[in-house]
């Protein structure tokens, strides 16, 4: 895969997973049940989706992440059908708590670390949050 699509491929992966973990409108309840799959399956779907945005954010360069962050910026939703399987998947990612926790601890620890790592997030600011009243 070329670094081009590669980065693109990242930054998609990284789009949806941060989706699930950050706020969102009113969605529609998507209940993994209501798709035909069973809960451990959608489970484990996320779960290994999750790991695999981890791994990709993890060795990315800090070149990357900075392009994927703008990207994700620029980006007005995910192009992904909401009638397809995968955006029922992404659905559920979105509204069911259990699989936003996973894709918060793997994704979201991932992500911090590579922002500490590159400087674009600064332990030091973190501080200011604890000692808000």
């Amino acid at each position: 895969m070329s670094r081009s699509k590669s980065i693109l491929s990242l930054g998609s992966c990284a789009f949806v997973a941060l989706s699930a973990i950050l706020p969102f409108g009113a969605h529609a309840q998507a209940d993994p049940s209501q798709l035909g799959i069973p809960e451990e399956t959608t489970f484990a779907i996320i779960t290994r989706m999750s790991d695999t945005v981890a791994a990709r954010i993890s060795a990315s360069s800090c070149k990357d992440t900075r392009n994927l962050l703008k990207e994700m910026r620029k980006s007005k939703g995910s192009k992904t059908s909401a009638l397809s399987l995968e955006g029922q998947l992404l659905a559920s990612a979105q509204t069911q708590p259990k699989l936003q926790q996973v894709v918060a601890n793997r994704v979201g620890t991932a992500l911090a670390l590579k922002l500490m790592q590159c400087n674009m997030m600064n332990p030091d600011t973190l501080g200011a949050l604890f000692n808000q009243k």
